[in-house]
């Protein structure tokens, strides 16, 4: 083993040389001094993964002396016995909120899936642990590169809070021994990267009551039936999220309503519950979904077999609606637009702001709705429901 004083005595060649610190279990990796050229003498973690050599520097000695070395080392050892891959990390996340019933657990998948794992398939085989900034930024950069703009936040979010579960599962006392995959993580590498604010302003844009005619209208012939029918049956429902909702398969739906796993709140762990009755409009959209396949999963079946409708795709498609057709409304409008319009125009129906918070599944953070009102406002949205579809018949539908 290395002592100061070797250390000391170890004079620089012609070309650079290495001193091990003393033999390890195999596997385990070793402290190792190189000495350059130059007279520099740098203290590395060495193991062998495969065939090659992998080598991670840990400083300069004498500013790391050979004793905060080994301290160091041994905290690499213990890395490298808990190196849970970056794609396991992904893995248990989205595991995680599948187990939760979060509505947003298919578009987190696709999500990594298209900007991680398939641009990336080098990176999510490393480490977690060894996951660092400069490593998300590459993620996010490429994106940016791509065109993508407020998306790119969405990303970050998705990557911060998987890191975040992975830190609490490492840490989390209760669960620790439990665990079957360990990552090591000291940190979330994900909080140095800045959100782009400037792609985050608020919108405001909301349909006119004549805007909404108009795209009701232009529904059935411009898009896909299924695409048409879908946003027809969102408006018709009070503007519900479309991820919500799409993540709710047919054993969400029963005769007289659905319900929807909210991500505005949780009950004991669990996703909380959003009840949403039917009106007509709406039992007429589910008819003719019914129509087509009344065995699918999904009322509403993308293009792979067994799978909703993305709701990536769905947004994609009110965007393109608006373009072909730019004159016909007062501006450009999108998907996240239409739960706006919702809600102003259900205040135009006569609905209290407090109804319209119901129907559309609103938390309420209040002590008294929190801890203590345990009504299910079942009625009071079914009648707001069945006036807002009366106002759409006037106004909208014929």
């Amino acid at each position: 083993m290395l002592t100061e004083k070797q250390i000391r005595a170890l004079k620089p060649r012609e070309k650079e040389y290495s001193v091990s610190d003393g033999r390890t279990a195999r596997g385990e990796g070793v402290l190792v001094l190189r000495v350059r050229p130059n007279g520099a003498k740098e203290f590395y973690y060495q193991r062998r993964i495969g065939e090659q050599k992998s080598k991670r520097k840990l400083g300069n000695w004498p500013a790391l002396t050979l004793t905060d070395a080994r301290d160091r080392c041994r905290d690499e050892k213990e890395l490298v016995a808990a190196a849970g891959t970056f794609q396991e990390l992904l893995d248990s996340y989205l595991a995680k909120l599948e187990g939760e019933g979060a509505a947003s657990a298919g578009n987190v998948a696709w999500s990594f899936r298209h900007y991680v794992c398939e641009p990336f398939p080098g990176l999510v085989k490393r480490p977690a642990s060894l996951i660092g900034p400069a490593d998300i930024r590459d993620i996010i950069s490429r994106m940016i590169d791509n065109g993508v703009t407020t998306y790119c936040n969405r990303v970050r979010s998705q990557l911060h809070a998987a890191f975040q579960a992975g830190l609490e599962q490492e840490y989390n006392p209760r669960s620790y021994l439990q665990v079957k995959v360990r990552f090591g993580l000291q940190s979330n590498p994900v909080a140095s990267i800045p959100v782009q604010e400037d792609w985050e302003q608020p919108g405001d844009r909301a349909l006119s009551k004549v805007e909404l005619r108009t795209l009701w209208q232009l529904l059935p012939e411009k898009l896909s039936l299924t695409t048409a029918e879908l946003l027809r049956f969102l408006i018709a429902a009070g503007g519900q999220r479309p991820e919500q909702l799409l993540a709710s398969d047919r054993s969400m739906y029963h005769d007289d309503h659905l319900v929807i796993r909210s991500a505005k709140g949780r009950v004991l762990g669990e996703r909380q519950l959003h009840v949403v009755p039917f009106n007509e409009p709406m039992r007429q959209v589910l008819h003719t979904m019914a129509e087509i396949d009344e065995q699918s999963p999904y009322p509403f079946q993308g293009r792979v077999l067994g799978q909703p409708l993305n709701v990536q795709s769905l947004s994609r498609a009110v965007t393109k609606l608006y373009q072909r057709h730019e004159k016909a409304f007062a501006g450009p409008f999108t998907l996240r637009d239409l739960r706006r319009t919702c809600k102003t125009l259900m205040a135009s129906a006569g609905l209290s702001k407090e109804l319209r918070d119901r129907i559309q599944g609103h938390a309420f953070n209040d002590v008294s709705s929190k801890h203590y009102d345990r009504y299910d406002y079942f009625e009071e949205k079914r009648a707001g429901l069945q006036v807002w579809a009366e106002w759409l018949e006037r106004n909208v539908s014929k």
